[in-house]
């Protein structure tokens, strides 16, 4: 039997009417009475590369240094305007912790503390702004997943013109790869791709959001394409054995139609070993974005694989919904990072932002929720 791809099922779809916020169990919880739960990593103070916006975080526990490490992204107050204005691009960062919830900034060697910049070289593909994708440790080096967008300005690709909104330097974003014996100087590894990129991205806007893995024979990298003809956000994947030469094997595929909260996609996502013995190989956990509502509010879901290829999703329900109207999440929650403890906690790290009517600050931040349990579906914010 011909199967159809999540992609083709949404355009058959067509307009259902737009449903309401409060008409979404859960979707919009009781205002609460304190501020921000959730949040332990807001803009960072005057002067720091991180100043103005941070996001995208992944956090490993170093052996070397006793601690849990977390690299990010970060732009300051000196980012020049007009590039992929939506992104909280610009620079990595790094930040430290004892318990994995409290966190001292890092002071790294480059401007406003960062410990990654983007490519001087004007022909590189991250010559305008870099962003953390994915952290892993392999062999005896940390490798990070990460992606930057150059200087064009994408206004028609493959014939269809480009929303307005992407009509901006930055953009045209690629992923790539680097690696680092200590976690803070990082040497690119030029891949075979425009300008060092590890994969071209054809007639996408962009091809960014990258996540890595190795499944013993081969890393397979996952990465996130945006076509102007529709919008939808598709999870493409691609292999290599060097780090270099990467094969596009093609979209991700699903045993399942999607649910009526991923009607548009899924644009970020963390692969991991399941540390659920009962499931199958791999987890993911990835932001879904529903195309029912304005602005595509966005939540995690859960999908499980044997071969990262083929997924199946856990729940019919996702397993963390954008916060509280008042909260720095309420516009939606994404960028998930799930970081297992040795005494079977779940620490969940996802990237907030507020809905556009509350305009109050903390707007947007790192913020993590704790299953207590073990369990997916037991996630509460932390209060700090």
């Amino acid at each position: 039997m011909h199967r159809i791809t999540r992609r083709q099922l949404v355009q058959g779809i067509g307009a259902a009417g737009v449903v309401l916020p409060g008409s979404w169990p859960g979707a919009w919880a009781q205002a609460s009475t304190k501020s921000d739960p959730g949040l332990i990593l807001g803009k960072g103070p005057p002067g720091w590369c991180d100043e103005a916006k941070n996001g995208g975080a992944t956090v490993r526990w170093n052996d070397e240094d006793q601690a849990w490490w977390m690299w990010y992204y970060a732009r300051d107050n000196n980012y020049p305007e007009g590039v992929a204005p939506a992104f909280g691009t610009g620079r990595i960062a790094l930040a430290k912790s004892a318990d994995g919830i409290s966190w001292e900034r890092y002071k790294g060697h480059l401007t406003g503390g960062a410990i990654m910049d983007w490519s001087s070289n004007p022909e590189d593909f991250d010559s305008t702004h870099i962003g953390s994708g994915d952290i892993l440790r392999h062999e005896d080096e940390w490798l990070l997943w990460y992606f930057g967008g150059d200087s064009t300005t994408p206004t028609e690709l493959g014939g269809y013109p480009v929303p307005e909104g992407y009509q901006f330097k930055g953009y045209r974003c690629r992923p790539g790869v680097a690696r680092s014996k200590d976690g803070i100087n990082w040497t690119r590894i030029r891949g075979a791709a425009t300008g060092g990129a590890s994969v071209d991205i054809g007639d996408n806007i962009y091809g960014a959001f990258p996540n890595g893995i190795h499944d013993g024979d081969r890393f397979l990298m996952y990465y996130t394409t945006l076509s102007p003809r529709i919008v939808y956000w598709e999870t493409k994947v691609a292999e290599s054995t060097d780090l270099v030469n990467w094969r596009v094997l093609g979209n991700i595929e699903w045993s399942d139609d999607p649910a009526r909260w991923e009607l548009g996609g899924s644009n970020t996502r963390h692969i991991l070993p399941n540390p659920d013995p009962g499931g199958r190989r791999w987890l993911m956990l990835y932001t879904a974005l529903d195309a029912r509502l304005p602005r595509y509010p966005r939540v995690i879901g859960a999908a499980e694989s044997d071969d990262g290829l083929l997924w199946h999703r856990k729940y019919d329900d996702p397993i963390l919904h954008m916060g509280p109207i008042n909260n720095f999440d309420s516009g939606g929650v994404a960028y998930p990072q799930l970081v297992p403890h040795d005494d079977g906690r779940l620490f969940l790290y996802y990237y907030g932002f507020a809905h556009i009517l509350n305009t109050i600050e903390p707007t947007r931040g790192i913020g993590l929720a704790i299953s207590e349990t073990g369990r997916l579906t037991d996630f509460r914010r932390v209060r700090t």
